[in-house]
């Protein structure tokens, strides 16, 4: 690998993941590397235009790559908004890139809004040529290349899921890791994998506000209370339930309210530290949000 003080994904259509001294660059690699439907890897294996030049097989290597999504779970909720943490991790490397993109299964179309959390570490870039001008790619930049711990590189950003339920949807991510000799690419490893989310079982489509308004939960994560406000446009009951991920229903209870605005408490002491969605209906309508208890 050379100059891995400058590592980087390639952002021109130059063929090397990592760059040389006089290229110089910092900031990701090109798009369309990720093993997603009608991509490369980015191993210099592949051709034409590789986007890494060491040409080693991919997960060839002794790393361990993976997409951890909301801390290991693997469903969504329609609008809710997720951490997503692509992870590489070797025995003896310390130098790492990556490049990630989501995916909705039914026709390989870009989906959910990414948000950056560290702009230093990582950045987004939408391609302007090829056939999927409609994906957004999540990278590293330099100062994202460096292990976070001992052996691990590790890069977080934020996922908010589709306002409907669009069925299955596929992370796709590739990796590298560098064996920082100063030389040349040949020996530095390769990695992809893929994570499949899915809907929520007991979540159908986005939530009609023909009835109520959107619904803030406050605080959120919870210790003690949950407080919910929310308005109705007409009086009616409405039924409260947070039910698990497994999709036990753990608090169940129905109350009749008067039109405008409203408050409902709830307290969380039964309930054991976790996530949970916290549902409400009506007359004809669903809103559900994700809660986190510590």
């Amino acid at each position: 690998m050379k100059k891995l003080q400058i590592i980087a994904f390639v952002s021109l259509s130059i063929v090397s993941f990592f760059s040389y001294t006089l290229i110089g660059k910092g900031d990701g690699g090109p798009p369309y590397n990720t093993k997603a439907p009608g991509e490369k890897s980015c191993s210099g294996a592949e051709s034409p235009n590789a986007c890494h030049s060491g040409g080693a097989a991919d997960n060839s290597g002794s790393a361990t790559v993976s997409i951890i999504f909301d801390n290991g779970n693997t469903t969504y909720v329609p609008g809710q908004t997720y951490i997503v943490k692509p992870r590489i991790t070797h025995p003896s490397l310390n130098k790492f890139g990556f490049q990630i993109v989501s995916i909705r299964n039914s026709d390989n179309k870009n989906t959910g809004t990414i948000t950056l959390i560290d702009t230093s570490k990582t950045r987004m870039q939408r391609p302007t040529w090829g056939s999927y001008q409609d994906r957004w790619y999540v990278m590293h930049k330099i100062a994202g290349t460096s292990a976070v711990s001992a052996n691990t590189g590790e890069w977080t950003y934020k996922w908010k899921a589709p306002t409907t339920n669009i069925g299955d949807i596929t992370f796709y991510a590739c990796y590298l890791a560098a064996n920082s000799d100063g030389t040349n690419d040949k020996d530095d490893q390769s990695y992809y994998t893929k994570l499949v989310i899915t809907p929520y079982k007991n979540v159908g489509l986005a939530a009609s506000t023909n009835n109520i308004s959107a619904l803030p939960v406050y605080p959120n994560p919870v210790k003690d209370n949950i407080n919910i406000s929310f308005q109705l446009a007409t009086a009616q009951y409405v039924d409260f339930a947070i039910v698990d991920l497994n999709g036990k229903t753990v608090y169940n209870t129905k109350q009749k309210f008067d039109s405008g605005n409203q408050n409902y408490n709830i307290n969380n002491s039964n309930l054991s530290s976790g996530i949970y969605l916290l549902k409400l209906q009506g007359e004809g309508f669903s809103n559900v949000q994700k809660i986190i208890v510590e």
